[in-house]
């Protein structure tokens, strides 16, 4: 009996082992469509911003009477902006990935709690009915001792009420 008792001990603490797991995964899933709203949102400020430089830096040409030189370090400034883009983009995608890895992981630790779950209901549900199949047995054991008790002493108050017959009287 103590063994099934270790055994649900046990059954238990891995189920609570994977309920903390679960609970990092979770935290590890927020914390990633976290990183993606924030690199989204860094992403629509820089091009927004770079709109309006852009806009800035052409009307600012269109102000004067400029050089080639001006309107190199302008398509520069253009070309860096880009570029930049591209890097947040970038940086979008990567925290994309880490998120459907992070999902995925979730899932996994989730699908691994409802098995701990499930194994430890079995568990307990098989120890239950261990300690009522004991159970009913101790109890018709006492009932079987009870009925031979009561047997005896009907035996006994029937024996005691009849005469005995002495043998050597017989003779």
């Amino acid at each position: 009996m103590d063994v099934l008792s270790d055994l649900l001990k046990i059954k238990i603490f891995r189920e609570e082992q994977a309920e903390r797991a679960l609970a990092k995964a979770r935290a590890l899933l927020r914390a990633a469509e976290e990183a993606v709203d924030h690199a989204k949102k860094v992403l629509r400020e820089f091009r927004e911003e770079s709109r309006q430089r852009e806009k800035a830096l052409f009307a600012d040409l269109c102000k004067r009477i400029v050089l080639l030189k001006d309107i190199q370090d302008v398509q520069i400034d253009i070309q860096l902006m880009k570029e930049r883009i591209d890097e947040l983009s970038q940086e979008l995608e990567q925290a994309k990935e880490k998120l459907e890895s992070a999902a995925e992981h979730e899932r996994g630790a989730r699908e691994a709690h409802m098995f701990a779950v499930r194994m430890r209901e079995k568990f307990s549900e098989m120890l239950r009915t261990v300690n009522q199949e004991r159970d009913f047995e101790l109890s018709r054991r006492e009932e079987l001792e009870v009925e031979e008790a009561a047997e005896i002493r009907y035996v006994l108050s029937r024996a005691a009420r009849e005469p005995t017959v002495d043998p050597r009287e017989a003779a």
